[in-house]
């Protein structure tokens, strides 16, 4: 008797330990679902779209305010990739929808995601690096002013964002020559579609690109940020107190080192708010290449889920709100920014006039016929 008893304790425990199993899983399952619904679903989507209308805004403005030198043109460059980097967060992010499915088309939605997914990294990759390039244009400027300043020009700029654009490239050339597509036929759906799939030297490629593109490459643009940004800090506040004990250089010079000094700071914040919203994901990359657990198919899964929807997240706030930064720290940009939106209020209210006038004289008009027909009638 006390056998079986012990027997039925012994299974009573084990089930209840799988059915608690199942629930603490139902529980993370849910967790997870809400947290990406708001994460990904309603915050980064709403604001990738402002993102985008934010750096289209900025390329309107530097293009208004000229490219004489080479500071917007980087600038523009950093929006046109932020741009790119945040159209196709937007499509990877409707492909993780769940409630599109895969009903009539011809691609599968994981294949747009490869794609919309690798387009995003490469984007980010571009920002990362062109903000490096102006770190250290800025870096030397301040540093070495006489030097550097004749050798950085448009024409230099413009060449050295195109070599980062095209040198990218090749990111994008290691994780599509590792890929194939081809027509797979759907169970569920009992359709054939465009899927991809890995050719066999993926093993012999992907481990490297990884540890090149994600791993060495983010680090040392890191460190190079962080490292331009301290040299700009001190030069600038040593530079301070020597125009401070050396103010009868007259207002000319004391103008000019002004502009230089904001030139320089936005810069700076610029690399900062770069290191602070992408050191996490490339983080979190690290320690999924060293801990498994932690891989989409790992036993930690749920936590690689929850920290990647969340520097998805800080991606994408990287990407917008550069904004932000240009109407604080530049004058000019505020200055053309408060122009653009004075003349297009300007331009509403001239409109929203003409409009009641045409609605007053539209209303006065009926009752104008009517007394003259009243009075053609008497």
């Amino acid at each position: 008797m006390s056998s079986l008893n012990a027997s039925f304790n012994t299974t009573s425990i084990s089930n209840f330990s799988h059915v608690s199993s199942i629930s603490t899983t139902a529980i993370y399952d849910l967790l997870l679902i809400i947290f990406n619904s708001i994460n990904l679903f309603a915050c980064a989507q709403v604001v990738g779209v402002f993102g985008i209308v934010a750096n289209i805004l900025n390329i309107r403005l530097f293009r208004q305010q000229g490219y004489q030198d080479g500071v917007n043109i980087t600038l523009t460059a950093l929006a046109l990739s932020d741009i790119g980097a945040l159209v196709n967060m937007l499509v990877y992010i409707t492909m993780l929808n769940p409630l599109i499915d895969e009903n009539g088309v011809t691609v599968s939605k994981v294949a747009i995601g490869y794609v919309s997914f690798f387009l995003h990294e490469y984007f980010i990759k571009v920002s990362s690096v062109i903000i490096t390039f102006a770190a250290v244009e800025r870096c030397l400027c301040v540093a070495l002013p006489l030097k550097v300043k004749m050798m950085i020009t448009a024409k230099l700029a413009v060449v050295v964002n195109g070599v980062i654009f095209i040198v990218m490239c090749l990111y994008l050339f290691v994780h599509f020559h590792i890929m194939f597509l081809s027509w797979d036929l759907l169970p569920e759906t009992n359709q054939t579609v465009l899927r991809f799939h890995y050719k066999s030297i993926r093993v012999m490629y992907l481990p490297t690109a990884y540890y090149a593109t994600d791993i060495f490459l983010p680090y040392c643009t890191f460190l190079v940020l962080i490292s331009c940004s301290a040299i700009i800090f001190v030069k600038l506040k040593s530079k301070s107190k020597w125009r401070q004990s050396n103010s009868s250089w007259g207002d000319k010079l004391a103008s000019l080192t002004y502009k230089e000094r904001k030139t320089a700071k936005l810069f700076m914040l610029v690399s900062v708010t770069c290191v602070v919203l992408l050191l996490p994901y490339y983080l979190m990359f690290t320690c999924t290449a060293f801990m498994r657990e932690l891989a989409f198919d790992g036993a930690q899964s749920v936590i690689g889920f929850l920290v990647s929807s969340f520097t998805t997240l800080l991606e994408t706030i990287n990407c917008s709100i550069t904004v932000f930064i240009y109407y604080n720290m530049s004058s000019k940009f505020r200055a053309e920014f408060r122009k653009m939106f004075g003349q297009w209020s300007k331009l509403n209210i001239r409109k929203t006039r003409q409009r009641v006038e045409i609605d007053f004289l539209e209303y006065l008009t009926p009752s104008a016929d009517k007394n003259q027909h009243l009075s053609c009638t008497y």
